[in-house]
């Protein structure tokens, strides 16, 4: 069994390099309706069986350009959102403070992120239990964050495949689990009887 994860395509939302909170939260809520950047994704010749994909806009578009069947759209795969840490009227920050400190009040379980390390944990666990699991070859098309948290638990599950630190856009990751009545199904090399 095969699963294939993509990031969607780059979305196109510059920013600027000093916010407050109020900004960056603007900022945020103008990232999810912003146009992506199209590049050709390398599939490797991957034949796939099932599509599910977020119901984002940036991730459908880039499914669209993926998979030319019919796609799955689940709001299950949607991006943990990422709220300011702090309230600040005047004081600007960089960018980057907002985005990454974000990320680390999510993980410290700091209350102003809207969703816990454990609401997305059972978020993706909830998909990974609904999905049809006959489909040999099963791709998904969402977003970064939960590509990066997606991974552990498809590990978990004893899928193997590339350990990702940094997601990318528009990159196939490929993980493959090991169909155990396959493996039990090959006689094993000194089992043939020879009359």
């Amino acid at each position: 069994m095969r699963i294939g994860l993509v990031r969607h395509f780059k979305v196109n939302c510059p920013h600027k390099k000093m916010m407050t909170s109020e900004e960056f939260r603007e900022w945020s809520e103008h990232y999810e309706r912003a146009k992506v950047i199209k590049n050709k994704v390398e599939m490797y010749g991957s034949k796939w069986d099932i599509c599910y994909v977020s119901d984002l806009p940036r991730a459908i578009t880039t499914a669209k350009e993926v998979y030319s069947g019919h796609l799955h759209i689940d709001k299950l795969l949607r991006e943990v959102d990422n709220a300011p840490f702090i309230h600040t009227e005047r004081i600007k920050l960089p960018f980057e403070v907002w985005h990454v400190c974000g990320r680390l009040a999510w993980y410290f379980k700091s209350k102003s992120q809207p969703e816990s390390r454990e609401g997305t944990r059972k978020r993706i666990n909830e998909f990974l239990d609904k999905i049809d699991w006959s489909q040999e070859n099963i791709l998904i098309v969402f977003h970064g964050f939960m590509l990066y948290n997606f991974q552990k638990e498809l590990k978990k599950r004893e899928f193997t495949g590339e350990k990702i630190r940094r997601v990318k856009n528009g990159v196939l990751y490929q993980y493959v689990k090991e169909d155990p009545i396959r493996e039990t199904s090959m006689p094993e090399l000194g089992e043939t009887e020879i009359s």
